[in-house]
């Protein structure tokens, strides 16, 4: 049988429903998909048009970051280390007022594309504005994606109402339902950035298309409190009494969750995406990812912005993941490194409607893969391949990405477009920003 591509001489971590590990592993992959698994006798009736030996290193699914702002970049580091208001006000809704514009955002979105596939990223759940150009971005990179157009009460760059936004919603959703990488969701911003009315016609939409429904949720004690006072109940339950749970959901922070909010969290089948280094940075607080844990339910994992966390390194991500939670609960057991690999994979693909195709290296899934140099003196000896993983390893240690079985990253080196032509761009972009704000 013909194939397309041989992956062999493989540690294989497969995230399936056993934790199956294959050692000294090949995978075999044909029009994109993974057509057969398992040791070298695999091999035996395939001609394969291109061989990757992976020398024994670690094959795993490629790294999903659930939630995140990618065109943010053009603002990494340019307001660190003060106080929430300060950073919102007197920096970052200036900068975004002034310089959103389609062809900014293209600059920060495709810079921000490549440092994620550089660090093992094969998918990715965006919500911010001109969300079609970076549709059109993930498509000509070949890059899996969930995008959201942010709907707010107020004006913003490209959406002068919260119609406008949900209309262009409609018509990504549609424009894209048959591509193999492209899905959007609905994304209104926030209960406390949207009014009932459009919260629930951002519900109506999503679960009129059967797409996920993208929110910020309980991100700060404030949000929380003021929920309380103001309607008697908390941010999630108050989205359950407007109806706005019945679907797909992704509830993304949700530091702030009751006991009731965890089991509602879990009857609602709610997958909310925990963002530990924005969360710390923001000083916005700990999310009770154990408990949700335990409770059965699901979490995945995001980095948020890069203006928020200054990075889209889904390893750095895993590792302060980790840490926190065994400190905020006083427990070492908690944050175990298989469960925070799963959130990086298969609880990502499962919050983002897409377990059927990715998150996993299952036969029939979509070869969206990574391979991670494991000889180096940093990830060596090897005794558990999960902890290696999640406390050892680092997103430079990554060498190939691929996405739909397409080759996007190969021996560290970007296959899928111009790196240094983007870094060039934002060079120019930055220096813009810096002249006026007088940096």
């Amino acid at each position: 049988m013909n194939a397309d591509i041989l992956i062999k001489n493989a540690l294989i971590v497969t995230i399936d429903n056993t934790d199956r590990i294959i050692e000294n592993g090949s995978i075999i992959i044909a029009e994109g998909k993974i057509v057969a698994l398992g040791d070298d006798s695999i091999e035996t009736g395939y001609s394969c048009t291109k061989t990757i030996d992976a020398c024994g290193n670690i094959v795993m699914p490629g790294l999903i970051n659930a939630h995140t702002h990618i065109p943010m970049t053009m603002f990494r580091g340019m307001a660190d280390d003060m106080p929430l208001q300060k950073w919102l006000n007197e920096y970052i809704f200036p900068a975004e007022a002034k310089f959103l514009t389609a062809a900014n955002v293209t600059i920060g979105a495709e810079l921000a594309i490549y440092e994620m596939i550089r660090f093992g990223t094969s998918c990715f759940a965006d919500m911010y504005y001109f969300e079609e150009e970076i549709a059109q971005l993930c498509k000509k990179i070949g890059i899996r994606c969930l995008l959201s157009e942010g709907i707010l009460d107020f004006p913003v760059p490209n959406n002068p109402t919260p119609q406008h936004a949900l209309d262009f919603t409609e018509r990504q959703i549609l424009k894209y339902k048959d591509s193999r990488l492209i899905n959007f969701a609905v994304g209104p911003h926030s209960p406390y950035t949207c009014s009932e009315e459009w919260l629930k016609k951002g519900r109506a939409l999503a679960n009129k298309y059967d797409v996920p429904y993208h929110i910020h949720l309980s991100e700060t004690s404030y949000e929380y409190e003021q929920c309380i006072e103001h309607n008697g109940v908390t941010p999630l339950q108050n989205l359950d009494r407007m109806g706005c749970l019945e679907g797909k959901t992704i509830a993304a922070h949700c530091v702030f969750f009751s006991e009731e909010d965890v089991a509602l969290m879990v009857r609602k089948q709610v997958s909310v995406v925990n963002n530990p280094q924005s969360n710390l940075k923001l000083v916005s607080g700990v999310a009770p990812v154990p408990f949700m844990q335990k409770s059965g339910g699901n979490v995945a994992l995001g980095t948020d912005g890069a203006v928020s966390n200054n990075s889209l390194n889904m390893f750095t991500e895993m590792k302060v993941a980790a840490l926190i939670h065994k400190l905020n609960h006083h427990d070492p057991t908690a944050g175990n490194a298989r469960d925070i690999v799963k959130m990086a994979t298969i609880n990502g693909a499962k919050a983002l409607s897409l377990d059927d195709i990715t998150g996993s290296v299952e036969v029939g899934k979509c070869a969206d893969l990574i391979i991670i140099d494991i000889n180096q003196a940093h990830a060596q000896p090897l005794y558990n391949v999960y902890s290696q993983i999640v406390y050892s390893l680092c997103g430079h240690d990554v060498d190939t990405v691929m996405v739909d079985g397409i080759v996007l990253l190969e021996h560290k080196k970007l296959l899928c477009g111009n790196l240094q032509g983007a870094i060039d761009r934002m060079k120019l972009l930055s220096n813009e920003i810096k002249r006026d704000f007088k940096f």
